[in-house]
């Protein structure tokens, strides 16, 4: 019986925090140029660790990187590390509601109202 492996791969961008991971069975297309290779023998679904979940999340619910590659294995990156990254989002913007509100204060306060 001949053994089938599908090999899978991560992305990282400049500071090696990892932003995308697949495997080649789905997407056997994919350009793997500056891809790493991080099991050359894994199953059809991607997965970070041998063993280990089936397409797992890589971001946190508000888009930051969860992993990062440190030259030989992925690591999961540290609370310390993750809040560093989440200085750098940017505020929502305002609800129409808020918008609203803060109108109706500002021409308030040019006309001397208290609301």
């Amino acid at each position: 019986m001949i053994e089938l492996y599908n090999k899978h791969y991560i992305s990282a961008d400049f500071q090696s925090r990892i932003t995308d991971g697949w495997s080649d069975g789905p997407r056997p297309d994919r350009d793997t140029t500056d891809a790493i290779c991080i099991n050359e023998q894994g199953g059809y679904q991607f997965r970070l660790f041998p063993g280990g979940e089936e397409n797992p999340a890589l971001y946190t619910m508000d888009g930051i990187p969860l992993y990062r590659w440190d030259g030989q294995a992925v690591q999961r990156r540290t609370d310390k590390e993750i809040g560093a990254d989440r200085v750098y989002i940017p505020a929502p913007s305002p609800t129409a509601q808020e918008q609203l509100r803060a109108d109706v204060d500002f021409l308030a306060a040019l006309q001397g109202v208290i609301l």
